[in-house]
This record gives structure tokens, sequence and C-alpha cells, in this order.
């Protein structure tokens, strides 16, 4: 699992790249006019897009799987591996569902632009308690950074960056326009907590793979690189 883990690393980042493409454009969440318009001219790349983003949860799952195993591997800080895999699960089924009712919003709003705009508004106000459950991923990682050495000391401080930018999440409950805003609020928006995410994955993923690969221990002997 020694390569296997960085190298889904590396194609979860691949296939979630494209929601770079995606997320600029996404409309104030305070306007049907906007929302509607959105869904008007973007359906086709969003499309493309989650299609993308959908493959991705295969590798991410296989990354998960390598990163439970490996934080595991030291005793003093299994427990924060489980807290960080059961986060991680949470957020990305939460991010799941909110990518279906958006999805179904764009193929609805030539038809019914209410329906549309309160599937869309839905998806991403979803996403904004489910950012806590990215808190929790985050925080897992960042202590055991700091207390191990089966994670690089600076993946801690990413990590630390990534809680500011899931508690600022929050505020998508709130308000559908304004900076806090889930849809495209520069402090509610969904970019800083999954651009934060892939970043720790991609940074994480090129630390793993430079790492010499042990041989297996026999018995009792210790793991020889």
């Amino acid at each position: 699992m020694t390569r296997a883990g960085p190298a889904a690393g590396f194609l979860l980042c691949l296939l979630w790249a494209p929601m770079a493409l995606a997320v600029p454009g996404f409309p104030d969440l305070g306007s049907v006019e906007a929302v509607v318009g959105y869904w008007s001219t973007d359906l086709a790349l969003v499309q493309a897009v989650v299609l993308s983003v959908s493959v991705g949860y295969l590798p991410l799952l296989v990354f998960l799987g390598a990163l439970a195993a490996r934080l595991g591997a030291d005793p003093a800080v299994r427990a924060w591996s489980w807290t960080a895999v059961g986060a991680a699960l949470v957020f990305m089924t939460a991010l799941n569902v909110a990518i279906g009712l958006v999805v179904a919003a764009g193929l609805v709003a030539a038809a019914d632009p209410a329906s549309a705009y309160a599937l869309h508004v839905g998806g991403f106000v979803l996403a904004a308690p489910a950012a806590f459950a990215g808190v929790a991923f985050f925080v897992a990682v960042a202590v055991v950074a700091f207390a191990s050495d089966v994670l690089p000391r600076w993946s801690g401080w990413v990590a630390l960056a990534g809680v500011v930018a899931n508690v600022g999440a929050v505020g998508g409950v709130a308000t559908l326009t304004g900076p806090w805003n889930s849809g495209n609020g520069v402090i509610g928006g969904i970019a800083a907590p999954l651009g934060l995410f892939v970043v720790w994955i991609l940074a994480v993923s090129v630390w793993w793979w430079r790492e010499p690969v042990c041989a297996p221990a026999q018995g009792d002997a210790v793991r020889q690189c």
C-alpha cells in the first residue's frame, strides 16, 4: 500500500482539478435570475466537471484507506487516524449529496426556474453545516503531524489553514448574499475548503511518494529501509 496511497492522491487531485473551471463562476445565491441564468450557459461545463469529480471518489477512498493504515501505525495517534477518516467520509458524503442537488437544479432550470433555484440553494447550503466535518479532518491530521512522525510536521500547518477555511464556510447557513454565502462567498464559499483539502492531499502525496520504500518486517524484526 506504500505507493498506492500517494498514487491515489495524485489521481484524485487530477480528477478534481477541473472544479477550478466551475467554482469561480458560481452565482450569488440571493438572485433567482442569476442562478437560472447561470444554468442556461454553464450546464454542460458543470456536468463534465461533476463526472470527473464523481470518478475521483474512487481514488479518494483508496487514499483514505492508505492514510488510515499509515496514521494507525503509531499507537499514540491511532484514535486520531479514525477521526480523520471518519470526518473525511462525512465531508465527502455531504459533498456528493450537494453536487446531486445542484446538478438537478441545472437539469430543471429551463422548465421550472423556481424549483431550480430551490435545489441550487439547497445544495450549497447543505454543504455549510458539513464544514465542521472538514474542521474535524484537518484538526485530526494536524494533531498527528505535530505529535508523530507518520506525517511531516509542515503538513500540520497546512491543516490548520484548512481548519480556518472550513470554519468560515459555516457562515453559509446564515445568508444567501455577501462574503459569507455558500455559493460564491469569499469566506463562506466552497472554494477555500475544497481547495485546501486537495492541496493538503497533493502535498502529502508528493512527500509520501518520495519516502523510501521499506522492506516488510519478518517476525519481530524492525522494518528496514
